[in-house]
């Protein structure tokens, strides 16, 4: 039996929200229907196609606070640091522990894709385009004389190798390697990466 009118229109989305993230983490993607997710609050289906447009509607709103809370832990990791090269690793090492303490909800930012008939969000990319500017900002005074063209390719490049390593840290096949090394895999690739820089 459905409980609705019990909760507002925002209180409902709020209780979809928690508790597909519940079922991402508990069952991962394959496991998510919105049928569950409806169950889990004790709203009907039909009550969810009211707030939301359908699953991957669903999953883009997931998505868009999973960005906001790796902006959120970023920013927050590198408040102290003001030194160049120790703020850009400490935003890496930030990055591979929120992936770890967060596997299920950092893949499915990156894996989920909106079907061909959905227009992305102006919202989403607006909140990746954010996150991405805290990278360039902390890269840019290592790269003074660079142009704005240059300091986004080096951080772009720089990027793509520490989310190579935070997907690696969350894969379960390096697992030999403990997951504290990975903060060690990241130092010595920004360091490296930087030092390179330097020598153009």
């Amino acid at each position: 039996m459905g409980r609705r009118n019990q909760h507002s229109r925002e209180q409902q989305r709020e209780m979809a929200i928690a508790a597909a993230e519940l079922i991402l983490v508990r069952e991962g993607f394959a496991g998510l229907s919105m049928r569950k997710v409806a169950d889990a609050i004790g709203y009907t289906v039909g009550s969810l196609y009211l707030i939301f447009q359908n699953q991957d509607d669903l999953l883009a709103t997931i998505n868009e606070r999973t960005t906001d809370a790796i902006y959120g832990h970023l920013r927050d990791a590198i408040e102290w640091q003001s030194e160049p090269l120790p703020r850009l690793q400490q935003l890496g090492a930030a990055y591979i522990e929120f992936a770890q303490t967060h596997p299920a909800r950092f893949r499915m930012l990156f894996e989920h894709r909106l079907p061909p008939e959905m227009e992305p969000r102006t919202s989403s990319e607006t909140r990746i385009r954010r996150m991405f500017e805290l990278v360039e900002s902390c890269v840019a005074p290592l790269m003074s004389a660079a142009s704005p063209q240059q300091l986004r390719r080096a951080a772009t490049t720089l990027w793509s190798g520490v989310h190579g390593i935070a997907s690696l840290a969350i894969s379960g096949k390096f697992k030999w390697a403990g997951d504290a090394e990975f903060r060690g895999y990241c130092d010595d690739l920004i360091g490296t990466y930087v030092a390179g820089l330097q020598q153009r």
